[in-house]
């Protein structure tokens, strides 16, 4: 297996880890930090986040980039530090890309059946574990496709500033 493919799957799986445990966190803290990216049912029904929701989200929002920058920042200095010249960009992007769709796949199949499946009471707002919303197939495949294509978009991202961290350490 090539070396870039075994970071990304790497960092893939340390990705998948970290940000379970966060989601699973902040669902049970509260289940409303997630309600604006749930169904469109799911939005009708709850209304707008209070004050506090917003102020918990935005502290798992830090602790979320404070994950994505450790991750993806290991991820590419790994890379760099195994080429033999110039500022693997291509390897930096699937590198990548490839742990981007590692955890685009695991939200996708586990934690979204998951919570579809087995419907945890400490995930769910109250009055929302049976909106038809979070059965509908479509939903999820759509989240997940969008996640495949902004896979590239997050990639380029995180290449762009691979290249100029290593700008600014040369």
């Amino acid at each position: 297996m090539p070396v870039i493919v075994q970071v990304g799957l790497l960092h893939g799986a340390v990705l998948c880890a970290l940000m379970t445990a966060l989601i699973a966190f902040t669902l049970w803290w509260d289940p409303m930090i997630w309600s604006r990216s749930g169904p469109k049912d799911l939005q009708a029904l709850v209304g707008p986040p209070s004050a506090a929701t917003v102020r918990r989200k935005r502290a798992g929002g830090v602790v979320m980039m404070a994950i994505l920058v450790s991750v993806f920042g290991h991820a590419s200095a790994e890379v760099m530090a195994r080429s033999t010249g110039g500022f693997p960009a291509l390897e930096v992007a699937l590198a990548a890309w490839i742990a981007f769709q590692c955890f685009n796949l695991w939200d996708a199949v586990v934690i979204d059946l998951g919570l579809v499946v087995f419907k945890p009471r400490w995930a769910f707002i109250p009055g929302t574990e049976s909106l038809p919303g979070f059965r509908e197939v479509r939903w999820h495949v759509v989240n997940y496709l969008r996640g495949f294509v902004g896979g590239f978009v997050f990639a380029g991202l995180v290449t762009a500033v691979a290249f100029a961290w290593s700008l600014i350490a040369a």
